[in-house]
């Protein structure tokens, strides 16, 4: 199960739940975690999301589409999501699918 842990924060004036992916579950089969976190915290009023990616080394399909599905979800509750602290490799398979162009760094 991957390891996840939610901090909150005040950015721009903004509650923000600031989500901390601690282990390479990016893109594993078992990555329901992120999205029912996100959902609880939209149902708690929180519209403003950090997802920090310092521990995630790779990240392959599976897990681009966890992240599109979250920014969909975020969005449609008219909130926004950042996401921070991504290596080399990661920053340039967004580069690669066009997907920097999507997310907010």
């Amino acid at each position: 199960m991957p390891d996840i842990s939610t901090t909150y924060s005040s950015e721009n004036g903004n509650n923000t739940a600031v989500i901390k992916i601690s282990s390479d579950a990016v893109g594993l089969n078992n990555f329901n975690s992120l999205n029912e976190t996100v959902s609880a915290e939209l149902m708690n009023g929180i519209r403003f999301f950090i997802f920090d990616m310092t521990d995630i080394q790779t990240i392959n399909s599976s897990g681009l589409g966890i992240l599109i599905s979250c920014l969909k979800r975020i969005k449609e509750s008219n909130g926004n999501l950042k996401i921070r602290n991504i290596n080399e490799k990661i920053t340039g398979i967004f580069k690669l699918t066009k997907l920097d162009s999507v997310f907010e760094f």
